[in-house]
């Protein structure tokens, strides 16, 4: 079984990260700060299977320790984290 974006904006959210999907025309989106709240910010144009590899990168930037995750999406973050 494939991890979904919907598995990752779990992971997400348990970090209270903010995911949203806006019109980038020439970015393909990342992670930042805005005021107090972190975000990941995806371009909604890309396919799916590039959301997932991208939104799995950026959290890999961030510390999921007493974050309940499955082995199958730490794997795909740990993965992706290896492609940065």
């Amino acid at each position: 079984m494939k991890v979904t974006l919907d598995d990752l904006e779990q992971v997400a959210q348990a970090l209270a990260i903010r995911v949203s999907y806006d019109d980038l025309k020439t970015s393909r989106g990342g992670a930042c700060r805005v005021k107090e709240t972190r975000r990941i910010i995806i371009n909604k144009h890309l396919p799916a299977a590039e959301k997932v590899n991208l939104l799995a990168r950026e959290l890999s930037a961030f510390d999921l320790e007493g974050v309940k995750v499955s082995d199958k999406i730490l794997k795909k973050i740990h993965h992706e984290a290896e492609r940065r």
